[in-house]
């Protein structure tokens, strides 16, 4: 059905970007990967901006929780797809 495509085609994109950041995280502390930590920095601002409003109004967050629950579809939010900056 169009509902477990949909579903099967989300996790797997879950999956990939969950496996993305854990790479990306690897290498930032191996020191592979670096990036200027100003926390007065005009970008970082804008990207603090942009995580938080995504957390407020993501429009996905109804089919979210339809689909996997209330508990879960807020997690995925807040932790997974717009978490918190250091």
């Amino acid at each position: 059905t169009v509902q477990s495509t949909v579903l099967d085609a989300f996790k797997d994109y879950i999956d990939v970007y969950h496996d993305l950041m854990k790479s990306v995280q690897a290498d930032v502390d191996s020191g592979r990967l670096e990036f200027e930590d100003d926390r007065d920095n005009h970008v970082m601002e804008g990207q603090h901006d942009y995580l938080n409003y995504r957390r407020t109004n993501d429009p996905a967050r109804p089919m979210l929780k339809r689909l996997y629950g209330d508990e879960w579809a807020e997690h995925v939010i807040q932790c997974i797809l717009f978490p918190e900056l250091p």
